[in-house]
Formats: structure tokens, C-alpha cells, sequence
């Protein structure tokens, strides 16, 4: 971590109030100090390296024209305060969808089921049965009763890269079929 000497034995909030007053090397500083972390941050919880780094100047913008509105106390707890509400405001505009992986599992869960769950199964259920014997046998073998791919290969009689590639087309099949549905999940 490189910081501007003169800097470096302050603590964050005494570089904060020097940030309060214009002051650009004690903001330099402070970025240095946090710009991993509050990057690494909106990386992992965004999963693109893009939209990570947008979110993170978006965040530093934040931070130095909210300056005023810190009123002391610990600046690493406001700084990430600011940094989980914008990336919860970035997450909340991307389109809310369901991978049919998990859609496929509540095939086997029947716990804690809402309405919806109950309507999810009911379209998965006709989608699966929809699907032709070579497509619906290997993923009912998969995601119903759990079988490793070597074991839905033997029984199939079928290589383990088939057995992968009938799976993985029936759930492009299930996705497409069911993907006026999947958009609605919350």
C-alpha cells in the first residue's frame, strides 16, 4: 500500500476531515488505502470485471461528494456502507432471472414451498414431460434422482460426454420453453 508520506500516520477519519476540506492528497491517500478492497467487493459481488470497475468510480464519486455528510466516526463502516448500497442498487437494476438449474431442484424439494414454487414445478413438470425420451431420461436422472454423469452413462449406455451433451441440450430446450416464466421469478 503506497501512501503520500506526510499522510501515511494519519488515521482515516483525520484524512477525512482534510478530505472535507478539498484537500486532493489526503483523498489520494485514503483511496489507496481502500481501493482493493472496495473493488474487490463490488467484483465479487457482481461477478464482471466492467461492471465492477463502473460501480467503483461511481462509489468514489459518491464518497467525495457525500464528503460532508460524514459526521465522524469509523470511515472504513461508512465507506462500505456506501459501497453495499450502491451495489445493491446495481444488482436491483439487472433483470431479475432464474437459472433452470435451480428451478430444476425444487423438482425434488417440497419443504417451505410458496405459491409460486408450486406454480414453477407445475411448468417445469409439463416441460420436462414435453421433452423427448433421449433429452428427459438423462436429466431426470440428473437433477431428480441425482446421478453423477458416469452413472447416468452406464445406465443410458452412453458416453459420459453424451450423457453431458443430452443434459445440457434438454436444459437449453427447458430454458427456452420456459423462459416467458423465469423472468418472473423473484
Amino acid at each position: 500500500m503506497q501512501t503520500i508520506p506526510e499522510y501515511s500516520d494519519q488515521s482515516d477519519e483525520e484524512l477525512f476531515e482534510l478530505v472535507k476540506d478539498s484537500d486532493d492528497k489526503a483523498f489520494r491517500t485514503l483511496y489507496r488505502r481502500y481501493d482493493k478492497r472496495v473493488f474487490g467487493y463490488c467484483y465479487r459481488a457482481l461477478g464482471d470485471r466492467g461492471t465492477a470497475e463502473d460501480l467503483f468510480q461511481t462509489i468514489i464519486m459518491k464518497v467525495f461528494e457525500k464528503r460532508e455528510s460524514f459526521e465522524g466516526g469509523h470511515f472504513a463502516g461508512w465507506l462500505f456502507t456506501i459501497t453495499r448500497n450502491q451495489t445493491i442498487k446495481e444488482l436491483k437494476k439487472r433483470k431479475p432471472t432464474t437459472d433452470i438449474d435451480e428451478v430444476a431442484y425444487c423438482l425434488n424439494d417440497t419443504s417451505d414451498m410458496t405459491g409460486e414454487d408450486v406454480y414453477m414445478k407445475e411448468i417445469l413438470g409439463s416441460a420436462i414431460a414435453s421433452l423427448a425420451e433421449e433429452f428427459r431420461r438423462p436429466l431426470i436422472m440428473k437433477y431428480v434422482e441425482g446421478h453423477a454423469y458416469d452413472t447416468i452413462a452406464e445406465r443410458l449406455n452412453c458416453s459420459v460426454s453424451l450423457a453431458k451433451v443430452r443434459v445440457f441440450r434438454a436444459k437449453k430446450m427447458l430454458r427456452k420453453q420456459m423462459s416467458p416464466y423465469l423472468h418472473e421469478v423473484k
